[in-house]
């Protein structure tokens, strides 16, 4: 399941940068279909980093500071929830300036 999710974002995040709006009805029932199992995907770009973050694996690309923040994500968090709990399934893999 990690892999169609890995797939979906990579579909979803080209549509965007290409400025392509004919699959968003199609992807927005899919990701529908997938948080009904309890899966999430989150996409962290522009978010502040830190070394506290355990959800990420980054490649800093400058030293870390109080301004650095994700600029691109090669693959998203993907988040499970499991009855009350929510686990993390993968973490996400960024590149942080």
């Amino acid at each position: 399941m990690k892999e169609i999710l890995n797939q979906l974002y990579e579909i979803e995040q080209k549509s965007i940068k290409n400025e392509i709006t004919l699959f968003d009805r199609n992807l927005k029932r899919l990701f529908h279909e997938i948080e009904e199992q309890g899966f999430f995907i989150k996409n962290p770009i522009g978010e502040k980093f830190s070394e506290l973050r355990t959800d990420i694996d980054a490649t800093l690309m400058k030293d870390l500071g109080p301004k650095s923040k994700i600029t691109k994500v090669l693959k998203p968090i993907i988040y499970k929830k499991e009855g009350t709990e929510v686990i993390i399934i993968q973490r996400g893999v960024a590149i942080v300036e």
